[in-house]
C-alpha cells in the first residue's frame, strides 16, 4: 500500500459530508502526480496560514475540510473555506469528483 489521502467536506448549507479516500499508487499517474506536487506545497503545521484553522466570522454555510495523509507517518489537517492554500486548493480540485457521501 502506497500513500493513502482522505479528503472529507462537511458544512455548507445541507450540512451532507463527502468523502473521498484514495491510495495514491491506484490513481492515473498524472492525477497521482498532482496530488503528491500539491501534498508537497501543503504545510501541516498550519503556520503559514494561521486565517484559516478557524471558519471566517458571519460566513455562514462555509465547508470544512478534513485531510488526513498516511504513509510514512500521519499528517492530518482542517481548514475552513475560504481556501487560500494553492496546495489546498489542487487537492481540492483532484480529490472531490472522486468523494462520495459518507
Amino acid at each position: 500500500m502506497g500513500t493513502r489521502v482522505r479528503l472529507t467536506r462537511s458544512g455548507g448549507f445541507a450540512g451532507l459530508s463527502m468523502v473521498a479516500s484514495v491510495d495514491l499508487d491506484e490513481l492515473p499517474e498524472s492525477e497521482a502526480s498532482q496530488v503528491r506536487a500539491a501534498l508537497s506545497q501543503v504545510n501541516f503545521d498550519g503556520h503559514s496560514d494561521p486565517g484559516h484553522a478557524a471558519p471566517v466570522p458571519g460566513a455562514a454555510d462555509t465547508y470544512q475540510y478534513d485531510l488526513e495523509v498516511l504513509g510514512r507517518g500521519r499528517r492530518s489537517l482542517t481548514v475552513h473555506e475560504p481556501i487560500a492554500d494553492p496546495g489546498l486548493q489542487t487537492l481540492l480540485d483532484v480529490l472531490l469528483p472522486r468523494a462520495e457521501p459518507e
